[in-house]
């Protein structure tokens, strides 16, 4: 299986292990009768989450770097034959998705090129058969497999005006190698992204692989810039060491590439046995790879550790042929280790923090309500063994007492009922500022004005007022959020102070995340269309595409944050409603044990006895609810000491 595809099956393993842990904790606090709506919702988020994580992996390369082969050599050579097609000139025609999801049958679903058309961008057209040519694949046959991927590399002919609208021709572009033939046609491919569904070993463990074509198609297809690629736990950008870096390599780099977070980013520099010269000794060979290596790195502005040479073909013929020696030889090892040390932690140990945030907060709900209520009940025996021996005067006394309190305990929840009429007003405009509703006419009005626009300053404010509308929703929740919390801040204080509850400090809530996806948007937009003066046919279908994928990709942060911001309002409130209604109860039977004092004397000791057995099951479910989340922190600490250890 190899270093990478161990890290990947133990990560695939920790996952399911942690939501079996979760869900016990779950169906244990249902036995218990410690649920609530509220409770169940972050079980079921937590779950979702440890179901849907993938670890992703973007290949990037100009066509003829041995992109494929490289794909066939980590992930296909035990077939003992080639997968992928691999070969000179252009074999990836579209980008392609490795994965399986046992919901889906064994197939590869190709999306018609002629959907770019449209306007819906890939994301949005993912569950709409209609669009779809779906081949099955034999998961038995590696022939299958092979003959799905060669669908990958079909083309179409079609009119130059019909390619330019497609994103493949420019005409007024002196630099472009595209040109028609003698019947004025232009060759285009025939899909625009494949989706391959099949059960590998490491696509089970939640592995996605992402191969995409060159340079012209990765700006054709605006939503690999702003989510596929974006979106990869790693890219591999692949030079061939018999190339060099070259313009279109390195406008790739720094278009699409470069500008992410650099710590999964890896060079890859294929083709190492170009420089296996025979007229040349180990060592000789050794120092010009090292050379190569050197100047790519200083050319991509990179350490030179992050450049990993190899030779992709040997590595395939090696492992097919269980060749050892060669298998060292092309250094495909270093790069799979490399991705196992790096890659796989990195990616379990953001999914590591959610989950520990949400069980946390899970966990310390459930917890501070049976420490409250094992508090009332030892005040209650406390209360009850002051009686002993007292005469009716001091139990009247007491009974007003508890009343009193209650009182004041009932104006409180006349101020907490104000509270939630304050706070169902702050959510419900929360909820109006961040969704789809608002998104959805911030991206009509924009459309609109593009439409009527002809000029390029007119299409990219269009464009640019999308974002700003954006960024005025964000600022609108910051500042509603900000509001929500000092106002919940205020009343944990005021419960805690008079009434002894014991709620600490509300949860948090920051919506900078959704802040640096909308900067990183806003790069892309300048990077692509802001030196743009003349909007030909072929660049106003770019922008058009571009603009909705843009759409489509705040559609899915508004849905996200959404989802979290009402995720939150729950969580904030529902601290102090459970500890009020245990405290009502608690002054309830606090009282109620008193009138049975005054109505029969000697129930004293009965009821010390029920207090007793009450508290007494308190305890157990105190010691099983911290047995039962340690299950769940201790895999969560085991993945950090995994990663200490890689």
């Amino acid at each position: 299986m190899g270093f990478l595809g161990q890290r990947i099956a133990e990560y695939g393993g920790w996952r399911r292990s942690l939501a079996d842990a979760v869900l016990r904790y779950a169906q244990w606090l249902d036995d218990a009768e410690l649920s609530d709506a509220s409770l169940l919702s972050r079980v079921d988020r937590i779950v979702e989450r440890l179901g849907k994580e993938r670890v992703s992996i973007a290949f990037v390369a100009e066509f003829s770097r041995g992109k494929s082969e490289l794909i066939n050599a980590i992930f296909f050579s035990r077939f003992g034959r080639r997968i992928v097609p691999s070969g000179p000139g252009r074999t990836t025609m579209c980008p392609t998705e490795l994965l399986y999801d046992p919901q889906r049958p064994t197939a590869i679903r190709l999306l018609p090129i002629e959907t770019r058309l449209l306007d819906e961008p890939v994301s949005e057209l993912r569950d709409d058969a209609s669009h779809w040519n779906e081949r099955e694949i034999d998961p038995q046959s590696p022939e299958s497999l092979r003959r799905a991927f060669e669908s990958v590399q079909e083309t179409l002919w079609v009119d130059a005006s019909q390619a330019s609208l497609l994103g493949f021709y420019d005409e007024n572009d002196p630099d472009s190698a595209v040109r028609p033939d003698g019947q004025g046609r232009i060759e285009v491919p025939r899909w625009r992204h494949a989706i391959v569904n099949w059960p590998h070993p490491l696509l089970e463990q939640g592995l996605v692989v992402l191969d995409t074509p060159g340079l012209n198609a990765i700006g054709a297809e605006p939503e690999l810039t702003l989510k596929l690629i974006p979106g990869c736990d790693a890219v591999l950008f692949v030079l061939a060491a018999d190339a060099g870096v070259t313009m279109s390599d390195l406008a790739v780099w720094r278009e699409h590439i470069a500008t992410g977070h650099g710590v999964g980013r890896y060079v890859v520099l294929n083709k190492v046995d170009s420089l296996w010269d025979g007229l040349k000794d180990e060592v000789q060979i050794q120092l010009e790879i090292a050379r190569q290596v050197s100047s790519v790195a200083q050319t991509l502005q990179v350490p030179n550790d992050r450049v990993y040479p190899v030779s992709a073909q040997k590595a395939l013929l090696a492992r097919v042929n269980g060749d050892a020696s060669l298998l060292k030889r092309s250094r495909i090892a270093d790069l799979e280790y490399a991705l196992g040390c790096e890659l796989v932690p990195q990616h379990r140990d953001i999914v590591r923090e959610h989950v520990e945030r949400e069980f946390g907060e899970l966990h310390s709900m459930v917890a501070s309500s049976l420490a409250a209520r094992r508090r009332n009940l030892v005040e209650q025996q406390f209360e009850l063994n002051g009686l002993r021996g007292k005469n009716r005067g001091v139990m009247d006394h007491m009974a007003a007492r508890i009343r009193g309190e209650r009182e004041e305990f009932e104006k409180s929840l006349r101020q907490l009922q104000a509270l939630r009429s304050v706070f169902s007003r702050h959510s419900q405009s929360i909820r109006e500022t961040m969704c789809r509703q608002a998104l959805n006419q911030h991206v009509r009005i924009a459309r609109d004005s593009m439409k009527r626009s002809t000029f390029s300053s007119g299409l990219r404010d269009g464009m640019s007022s999308l974002l700003a509308a954006v960024r005025g929703d964000l600022d609108e929740t910051t500042r509603l959020v900000g509001e929500t919390g000092t106002l919940m801040s205020a009343m944990y204080r005021s419960f805690s102070a008079e009434h002894g509850l014991a709620l600490g400090n509300p949860a948090l809530f920051s919506t900078q995340r959704y802040y640096a996806e909308l900067e990183r948007i806003e790069q892309v937009q300048r990077r692509q269309f802001g030196a743009i003066t003349l909007v030909t046919t072929s660049q106003w279908a770019l922008m058009r595409r571009f603009f909705e994928s843009v759409a489509a990709r705040l559609r899915e942060i508004y849905d996200v944050a959404g989802r979290e911001l009402e995720s939150w309002l729950r969580a904030v409130m529902s601290p102090i409603e459970s500890q009020v209604r245990e405290h009502q109860g608690q002054l309830k039977r606090r009282l109620e044990s008193v009138r049975r004092m005054l109505d029969a004397n000697g129930t004293l000791e009965a009821r010390l006895a029920e207090i007793e057995q009450d508290r007494t099951a308190v305890e157990q479910r105190i010691g099983l609810e911290g047995e039962y989340a340690r299950r769940v922190t201790s895999l969560l600490a085991a993945n950090a000491e995994t990663l200490v250890d890689a």
